[in-house]
């Protein structure tokens, strides 16, 4: 089960408004899948970072489809690569500050 329903991606991402349900679930379900083996805990309720993070991903790999660059390798055996951005990273493991004394 995703992270993120339809109605909280098409909130976040305008261009998810004009995109097929099945199509914006696939992108769902795969940026879940990535955002999960990155995140410390999967916790229910979805904590909204983990959220949003999904519906960023989402647009991450939607994107990548869209655009001939960011490619692999070539002919049959080329693969369109994208990590997970910064943005995504922290939303799943936000940075902890630690104090110093001094």
């Amino acid at each position: 089960m995703a992270w993120a329903t339809k109605d909280q991606a098409r909130a976040h991402w305008p261009d998810a408004t004009t995109m097929a349900d099945d199509v914006l679930d696939t992108l769902l379900e795969v940026a879940t899948e990535q955002c999960s083996s990155f995140a410390p805990t999967t916790v229910e309720p979805v904590p909204t970072g983990y959220m949003l993070a999904t519906v960023y991903q989402a647009r991450e790999v939607y994107e990548a489809g869209q655009r001939s660059g960011d490619v692999i390798g070539f002919g049959d055996f080329a693969v369109r690569a994208r990590d997970l951005t910064a943005t995504v990273k922290a939303m799943l493991r936000p940075p902890r500050s630690i104090g110093s004394v001094g």
